[in-house]
């Protein structure tokens, strides 16, 4: 049998990835460069599998990291977990932990237990420095994945904060003549034609907007409805973001808006 297959049923079979190197006389990351080519945690388990307990597990934490991600840097992330100290259950925990970011959750899904335990032993199981390593370098691989960074947030902040609504729709008003069931022109006292002033709205189309500001579109019996985001959140926000700031040669960023006096002055 070629060593690869060997390897890969080995690694279906439960196996760890240095086991493996060890018995082929491999490098580990060789095993592991093998394993990410050629998806191996796509396949089903293998018929001469050990203890079903062990099989289950090995799937179970194999589809929690195709959960977490699986770009290079994740999945370097992942081979790193596969490869430490911490138990199965305990790396499971870290997965889904990323995944949820709810440590309640994450521990009944990895330990099966019930609410009341995970309540008390999910929070507990963070203070853990093995988990807590695993989960900062899970989460620094999922945010290099994703190609964002505090200042894409804080720009997309800034884009809200500053969005205007005349860049969405465009408004205006007329004056039409009233006239009456015979279509004549109605006149006043003074026989001078009597007017109605009108308005008008309608959105600009979709390619001339940034649609990022756009929060929702929906159409009522009042006709369309079109609603950006929140620009006082987003404001406050920045705020708090910029207040706790350094921006260096020793100067904070320290920044405030006047509330509005009841008069509107």
């Amino acid at each position: 049998m070629d060593v690869k297959e060997q390897a890969k049923e080995d690694y279906l079979a439960g196996m760890k990835i240095k086991d493996i190197a060890n018995k082929i006389g491999k490098s580990a990351s060789t095993i592991r460069s093998w394993k990410s080519r050629y998806k191996w945690d796509d396949e089903p388990i293998t018929d001469n599998a050990p203890p079903k307990s062990i099989a289950t597990e090995r799937n179970k934490n194999a589809t929690q990291r195709k959960n977490v991600a699986t770009s290079h840097e994740t999945q370097k992330a992942l081979d790193e977990l596969d490869e430490s100290a911490l138990t199965d259950k305990q790396k499971a925990f870290a997965m889904e932990y990323v995944r949820l970011s709810n440590a309640t959750q994450a521990y009944i899904n990895a330990y099966d237990s019930t609410y009341n335990t995970a309540k008390t032993a999910g929070p507990r199981m963070l203070e853990n420095v093995g988990v807590q390593s695993a989960i900062s370098k899970l989460r620094k691989a999922k945010l290099k994945e994703l190609s964002i960074g505090v200042f894409d947030l804080v720009e997309d902040l800034a884009k809200e904060a500053r969005a205007d609504i005349g860049n969405f729709v465009e408004f205006g008003q007329y004056d039409e003549l009233v006239t009456d069931s015979d279509k004549n022109v109605k006149l006043d006292t003074n026989d001078e034609p009597i007017k109605q002033h009108n308005s008008w709205v309608q959105f600009k189309d979709k390619d001339k907007v940034d649609t990022s500001l756009i929060k929702s579109i929906s159409t009522g019996k009042d006709g369309p409805h079109i609603e950006l985001h929140d620009r006082d959140k987003a404001r406050k926000q920045l705020i708090e973001y910029l207040n706790s700031r350094d921006v260096g040669s020793g100067v904070t960023v320290n920044v405030t808006i006047p509330e509005d006096s009841e008069d509107g002055s």
